[in-house]
């Protein structure tokens, strides 16, 4: 049983994940160009979803190892010491930045809906650059220890983490904590906050018609993010978490197959955004039609029709 189900987990993952990266790497890069567009730019919540954007397209790069890990056994974390340490290293920051990239989006739309002066300036462009910049500072702090605890040996384990100290559970414990409970916590507390504040302030009118409509539609794609973060991630936090927290679990073939059935969900993640903008904003749907439309100009003009040769003599024969 436990076979059949293994196999069944293997071909999924050769299905899937192929699908998973390519949408994910060009969903991605289309919403790095399409939030750099002057409609959406100047909104401090776009620098939140154009930091998540690139976060994404890194992460889904990397999808690609643990693709031809599980789906063909061919691992590239076991080539060389250093491979498995910088793998591990910028996998596991860019799986944590994604979430707290959307955390801080939930922030910035609390604060630009709170009719509270003071909280209203803290959502501006140059706030979220310096917020960027913190959380990805922080992050790239919380794993550093991954350059030096894992190892790889030729043990049947491969890149593993090694050093079994109290220092490097606790951290592990404290990771984990940060990466599966605390995310959904803060999505839903400031998205909660942010919708009391929509539904008792009058800020958004204050401004000019055509801004408080792309404010109102990034709220709308903030929420549907939300929403499907903590659909996909839940089932993967959990199972994380019984690995984790010391109890008289013991993990079975099954779980970990449904380990990996929770991993494709949690890849998802990193390829929604684009058609959850798509889905919920009209600005962003008019946005990457201009885009398109564009291209295709661009496309036109360049095309070089040749010159017939017989109209060409033609010409050659009336001018002499």
């Amino acid at each position: 049983m436990s076979q059949s189900l293994a196999e069944i987990s293997t071909k999924i993952t050769q299905i899937v994940l192929p699908m998973i990266i390519v949408a994910g790497v060009v969903g991605n890069s289309l919403n790095i160009i399409i939030l750099n567009r002057p409609n959406l730019r100047n909104h401090a919540c776009s620098k939140y979803f154009l930091a998540l954007a690139s976060n994404n397209v890194i992460y889904s790069s990397f999808i690609i190892d643990y693709f031809l890990s599980n789906g063909f056994n061919i691992n590239g974390q076991i080539v060389s010491n250093a491979l498995c340490k910088i793998l591990q290293y910028i996998g596991s920051v860019c799986a944590f930045l994604s979430p707290y990239f959307i955390i801080l989006a939930t922030i910035d739309r609390f604060f630009a809906s709170s009719s509270n002066v003071t909280l209203r300036r803290f959502s501006n462009i140059v706030v979220a650059k310096y917020f960027i910049l913190i959380v990805v500072s922080c992050s790239l702090l919380l794993y550093i220890n991954t350059l030096v605890s894992y190892e790889l040996y030729d043990d049947g384990y491969g890149c593993a983490l090694r050093s079994k100290t109290i220092f490097n559970q606790v951290l592990l414990l404290v990771q984990v904590l940060l990466f599966a409970a605390v995310p959904p916590v803060l999505m839903l507390i400031f998205g909660f906050l942010t919708i009391y504040n929509i539904t008792r302030s009058r800020v958004l009118q204050q401004v000019t018609r055509s801004y408080r409509r792309t404010e109102g539609q990034l709220i709308r794609m903030l929420f549907f993010q939300v929403v499907i973060y903590i659909l996909l991630n839940i089932p993967l936090c959990i199972l994380y978490l019984l690995l984790i927290i010391p109890s008289s679990f013991i993990p079975t073939s099954e779980f970990f197959i449904t380990v990996t059935i929770a991993q494709i969900f949690f890849h998802l993640l990193y390829t929604t955004p684009f058609f959850l903008y798509i889905l919920s904003a009209r600005v962003y749907r008019e946005e990457l039609i201009h885009l398109i439309s564009k291209i295709y100009r661009i496309r036109e003009r360049t095309q070089v029709q040749p010159m017939p040769v017989a109209h060409h003599r033609n010409r050659t024969t009336v001018g002499n």
